[in-house]
This record gives C-alpha cells, sequence and structure tokens, in this order.
C-alpha cells in the first residue's frame, strides 16, 4: 500500500505569515509589506490558491484546497478606503475560485476519479481563469465606486451560491 501526498503551490513563500481567507474583512494592519511610495493608492496582494493530496494505491484521494492571503508580502501606500476595499475584493475573487475548485474536486471525487494528474489539470484550469479574471479587475475599481458596487455585489453573490465549498473554521 502506497501513500502519497502532493502539495502545490502556486508560488512556495517559507516563513510568511498568512491568512486563511473568512469573512472578517482585511485591515491596514493585515498589509505589513513596506509599501512603495506613490502619490497615489497603490497596493500589492498576495493571495494564493493552492491545494494538497492525499493518495492511497486504488482508493479515492484526500484533497484540500486553500486561499490565503500573505500579509509580509502585501502592501498598501497610503490609508485609503477604496484601495483596501480593492485589496478585499480580490482576495473575495480568489476565495470565489478557491470554492469552484473545491466543488470541481468533489465532482471528479464522485465520479471515482483516482488520478492527481486529473485533479491538476481542473486547478490549473481553474487557476488560469482567476488570473485572468482577476487582471480584468484588478485596480480598476479604486475610483470607480459605482463599478466596485457591481462587481462585489458580484462576487458576493457567487460567494453565496458556492457557501457550501467554504472551508468551515
Amino acid at each position: 500500500m502506497k501513500f502519497l501526498i502532493l502539495i502545490f503551490f502556486p508560488f512556495f513563500t517559507l516563513n510568511a505569515q498568512s491568512i486563511n481567507w473568512s469573512n472578517k474583512k482585511l485591515t491596514y494592519e493585515n498589509f505589513k509589506k513596506k509599501p512603495l511610495q506613490t502619490k497615489i493608492p497603490q497596493g500589492e496582494l498576495d493571495s494564493r490558491i493552492g491545494w494538497q493530496i492525499a493518495e492511497l494505491d486504488g482508493e479515492l484521494p484526500e484533497l484540500y484546497v486553500y486561499n490565503k492571503f500573505y500579509e509580509n508580502n502585501s502592501w498598501i501606500s497610503m490609508q485609503h478606503e477604496e484601495i483596501l476595499k480593492n485589496m478585499q475584493l480580490q482576495f473575495d475573487l480568489s476565495e470565489l475560485y478557491a470554492r469552484k475548485i473545491r466543488k470541481e474536486f468533489d465532482n471528479l471525487k464522485k465520479k471515482k476519479e483516482t488520478k492527481k494528474e486529473v485533479y491538476k489539470a481542473k486547478f490549473d484550469s481553474n487557476q488560469r481563469n482567476f488570473q485572468k479574471r482577476l487582471s480584468s479587475i484588478a485596480n480598476t475599481t479604486i475610483n470607480q465606486p459605482s463599478f466596485y458596487k457591481i462587481l462585489n455585489n458580484e462576487i458576493q453573490d457567487s460567494l453565496n451560491l458556492y457557501k457550501e465549498y467554504e472551508i468551515k473554521k
């Protein structure tokens, strides 16, 4: 009987202080990296979706998908409500895609899929979709409150649709 645990990290960081996504909102204090000095509000959010798989030969794998925010790699140039809201929007979007991946993994397990390559392909596909969506909204909402409100409502509604795939604390 072979037991294998694989951990897939989009980017690997040792000793980084991280926060799992929760309904609790990010605060300025969560952004611990020294910010770039800019005249306009800017920031960088280091949020990562990753997964772990534990396999036993011929059995369904045990899977764990996480969404983490890395405080020591994230910064905000100045205290500005719109930039903080934008960072939260990005973190919420990454949670939405983590939930989508959990659902896809659940569906694969229901189909009795045992091959890690199939799970990896689903993860990679969702990760690419997340990056495309993130690129399309990143920093576009800072001075557009009505656009932010539309996007936030859309993401919050989607998080509710995938509520059963939220990690319970």
